[in-house]
């Protein structure tokens, strides 16, 4: 059986400045008096001290001061380091069990569900790109989706046609080396797990 995984992410990409805060907090208070990891209360009592030192920092942002800033910034990476050695340790005392992991106020890593066939994407858009010969195409987000893929051939398609395809895993993509002067048909779908592919709608765009 496989095990569950800590989250060992504590970057400002994850949480904000005063959300860090918060889930410090969440997390000194859970240990403390957690009967499951009692060979950690002096570890909660350590990220409780350096949390509450971060917060004061923060408090101290509206100052303005670039020292201030400094000072927050190597606090909340000195208690980066310590929720990610905490981190490790409570993932080897748990053994991967998912609650007793959740007991300690860390995250887990949910493992995928299978999702079946993305949705169609309704609304794709081409236009001139920056460059002559090219082509901009955009589409909206389909949920779950890891990546898109985006399939051209000159206008009208037909059963006979070779479609060319590319891939992204953002909502926008840039089609060089395209004849000038020609028309295109544009499709794009959404890939997930599913290997299926649901294809919008043809558009058609000349290329300048």
């Amino acid at each position: 059986m496989a095990k569950t995984k800590v989250i060992l992410d504590y970057s400002t990409n994850r949480y904000t400045d005063s959300e860090f805060g918060v889930k410090t907090s969440t997390i000194a208070t859970s240990l403390a008096d957690n009967p499951n990891f009692e060979s950690l209360k002096d570890r909660a009592a350590e990220i409780k001290a350096q949390g509450d030192t971060y917060r004061g920092w923060l408090d101290r942002m509206q100052e303005g001061s670039k020292q201030v800033t400094l000072a927050k910034n190597e606090s909340r990476k000195l208690l980066e380091e310590t929720l990610n050695d905490t981190g490790i340790k409570i993932q080897d005392l748990s053994g991967g069990d998912e609650k007793l992991i959740l007991s300690t106020g860390f995250d887990v890593r949910r493992k995928p569900t299978p999702v079946g066939e993305l949705e169609r994407i309704e609304k794709v858009v081409a236009k001139a790109g920056s460059s002559r010969g090219t082509l901009e195409i955009s589409w909206d987000v389909v949920p779950n989706a890891y990546m898109y893929e985006i399939e051209y051939t000159e206008a009208p398609s037909a059963d006979n046609s070779k479609w060319l395809r590319v891939s992204t895993t953002k909502r926008k993509i840039v089609i060089n080396e395209l004849t000038r002067g020609k028309a295109y048909a544009i499709r794009v779908a959404a890939a997930g797990s599913d290997p299926g592919r649901v294809w919008s709608d043809e558009i058609i765009s000349y290329v300048m």
